[in-house]
């Protein structure tokens, strides 16, 4: 988090078009507090695509009022920037008439930006998951770290949860966690999914029950053992080991220590640019209800072109 001093945050306005979303707002507040963390500035986004109060006004240029937002959407959206310059952060605010994700990211891919906030949909699908199609968006597209809020979140972090593959991003998701909770002086618990080696399987299958156990319970320490190697010169934290699938073992953990905030890396599927199917950050995003933030693999390439 030391790095995120560029940060482009996302605002929506409510169906009526006349008040800033609560999860906009929470979003705004995190942001603040990132940027005084950080000694950085703020860029905020407001979109007018398909949204029931406007109609796009063609060629429409970053920067400018946008013609679509009424006269009290436009207050509202100027009133959070003037409270964040009141609380000592500098900020701007840019209307455009593109998709919210879209623009967000070719800002992210155009300028300097280090972090990407937005808050989190209240609304819930038939089945309970969380909606918010622009987050996932952001999550599959936006080649920074997105912060997504949770609206009813009172930004006090008591337990920052990282969840780990003992991959490089996974080191990363660790590292903000740590960086997190030391600032907040919070709890900080490392999370992490293994399973048997298929090979290891098949000899196992092969062993009396009690070596089958001594091998599996080898992988088990050895995850454990590079968490800790991980966790070296920074905020110690609690770890967890499941057996199982990752967003399984993840939930569970959430579940469990009811985090304020979990982060975790995004995977690229290697040789598909920007494609991340079968993602357990986007997953979690539908499935839990606490902040999220999410780090890029090294070297991730999205699809979008300026």
């Amino acid at each position: 988090m030391r790095e995120f001093k560029n940060i482009v945050v996302g605002l929506a306005l409510n169906s009526d078009g006349n008040a800033v979303t609560l999860g906009s707002q929470k979003a705004s507040q995190q942001a603040i507090w990132v940027a005084k963390a950080n000694g950085g500035h703020i860029r905020y986004v407001h979109s007018t695509f398909a949204n029931d109060y406007s109609t796009p006004v063609a060629g429409a240029v970053e920067g400018l009022v946008h013609e679509g937002v009424p006269a009290a959407g436009r207050a509202a959206l100027e009133g959070i920037v003037a409270e964040t310059k009141n609380s000592g952060v500098e900020s701007e605010l840019i209307y455009t008439n593109d998709r919210p994700w879209m623009d967000i990211t070719k800002m992210a891919l155009r300028d300097s930006v280090d972090v990407v906030i937005v808050g989190k949909r209240n609304e819930k699908s038939e089945d309970g998951r969380r909606l918010g199609s622009e987050s996932i968006n952001l999550l599959r597209k936006c080649p920074t770290p997105v912060w997504v809020v949770r609206p009813e979140h009172d930004l006090v972090h008591r337990l920052v949860l990282s969840a780990t593959d003992l991959t490089d991003v996974g080191d990363r998701a660790v590292a903000y966690g740590q960086d997190v909770a030391e600032r907040h002086d919070c709890e900080l618990h490392v999370v992490h999914a293994w399973q048997v080696p298929f090979e290891l399987q098949m000899e196992t299958a092969r062993m009396s029950e009690e070596d089958a156990a001594a091998e599996t319970e080898k992988v088990k320490q050895k995850a454990i053992e590079a968490i800790q190697k991980t966790l070296e010169g920074g905020r110690a934290g609690e770890i967890h080991v499941g057996k199982g699938t990752p967003s399984q073992v993840i939930r569970e953990a959430v579940t469990h220590l009811g985090p304020d905030l979990l982060v975790m890396g995004t995977i690229s599927r290697t040789g598909i640019a920007g494609l991340l199917l079968g993602s357990t950050a986007e997953r979690m995003l539908g499935l839990v209800d606490c902040s999220i933030l999410t780090v890029k693999p090294e070297g991730f390439e999205t699809t979008v072109q300026l």
